[in-house]
């Protein structure tokens, strides 16, 4: 017998689940080089005394696997997002996100290759020698890494962010995280800052920080024609790898481009009833959520339409009939709200032609305090619906 077809739920879990796992490792891994920067307020010395435990902990053979597995799972599966999506139409999260995550592998791509350079030189890549590298020898290169940490943490936040939101306990987490996003990256910076103080008057001559048993005192190790060539093979390396990384970003749009244009294109008209009506016609191949936020339509989507958390929900009045029944995914988070049967997520809900009337069972303005509560009770809290 021939295999079953894949279950496209199961693989949307997956993919999920793989986006998920791997933006942790890297957050994780990030959380701990911010850390191990923001030590730099008190001297590049404690910096480095720390780097074993810290910004070290990744180099090891086994974590320096992890780490990369997760960069390729994390990028692979951004790829197929990108691929997914039905709209451009995002909301802002969703967009800073996506634009910062486009722009990580072209920033990160020349830091990495760098470092890598520093075995094949003869030398330790010690804070003394990369900060002394970033602030007197080449500060554009410096001023780029300052942006790659910006641009990651930003995407990473997001990403921990919405994972939070829609979980059990949102309210509390929450309250930390907010805080923490703040403190460490601003820390980083300033501890980068004052490292640098620190660094650039032995450049140029006068009293600073000098590295007690420098292990790169004796210098490169090679001939300086091979360390050119070793150092501009790097430099190459890390463009190389930024290139690639944006043209494969520039193939998963054309591939989008091409499965919308190949989707059979039928009409929707649809009609929003409640406190907040509005009434209008959309091209199939869209979500109700995607729909209505085409429209500027208002919808509750703690989530931002990922099918977790349930406040998208709508009760379909009319039109019923003509609708896919809700798939695993999508009846799991309605039964754990006690849905009623003719009640849907929007963000799951691809009605493909005829007409539609709808209203929301929760409003616009849901709050994430609203949320936590109500997931913790599957229930509503009161003056939520229309």
């Amino acid at each position: 017998m021939p295999d079953a077809p894949p279950d496209p739920v199961q693989l949307a879990g997956l993919r999920r689940g793989l986006m998920i796992g791997s933006g942790l490792v890297m957050f994780a891994f990030l959380t701990c080089h911010l850390t191990n920067l923001a030590l730099g307020l008190h001297s590049v010395a404690l910096m480095d005394s720390w780097r074993w435990a810290l910004s070290g902990l990744w180099t090891g053979p086994v974590m320096r696997v992890v780490l990369g597995t997760a960069l390729v799972l994390h990028f692979s599966m951004a790829l197929v997002t990108i691929y997914c999506r039905n709209t451009l139409r995002l909301p802002s999260y969703d967009m800073a996100q996506l634009v910062a995550g486009v722009l990580i592998v072209p920033l990160l791509a020349p830091h990495v290759f760098g470092i890598m350079a520093y075995h094949p030189l003869g030398l330790v890549p010690t804070y003394d020698l990369v900060l002394r590298y970033f602030w007197t020898l080449s500060p554009f290169d410096g001023l780029r890494q300052v942006v790659m940490l910006v641009v990651a943490w930003l995407h990473g936040t997001i990403g921990v962010y919405t994972w939070l939101r829609s979980r059990d306990g949102s309210a509390r987490s929450l309250r930390v995280f907010y805080p923490f996003v703040v403190i460490v990256p601003v820390l980083a910076l300033l501890g980068y800052v004052e490292a640098g103080r620190q660094i650039i008057p032995v450049a140029e001559g006068g009293g600073g920080y000098v590295m007690a048993q420098d292990p790169n005192a004796a210098g490169i190790q090679v001939a300086p024609q091979e360390a050119a060539q070793i150092v501009a093979q790097a430099k190459r390396n890390g463009i190389l790898t930024g290139e690639v990384a944006l043209v494969l970003v520039a193939l998963a749009f054309a591939a989008r481009a091409l499965r919308i244009a190949a989707q059979k294109q039928g009409q929707v008209q649809v009609t929003y009833l409640g406190r907040r009506k509005a009434s209008f016609a959309a091209q199939s191949g869209l979500t109700l959520l995607e729909m209505a936020r085409l429209n500027d339509v208002p919808h509750a989507n703690v989530c931002r339409g990922r099918g977790r958390c349930g406040t998208c929900r709508v009760r379909v009045l009319q039109g019923a009939q003509q609708l896919p029944p809700p798939d695993a995914r999508e009846q799991k988070v309605l039964d754990h709200w006690n849905a009623a049967p003719n009640e849907r997520l929007a963000c799951q809900l691809l009605p493909d032609h005829g007409f539609l009337e709808v209203e929301r069972v929760v409003q616009p303005d849901y709050s994430d305090l609203d949320y936590s509560a109500a997931r913790t009770k599957s229930t509503l809290p009161q003056g939520n619906t229309p």
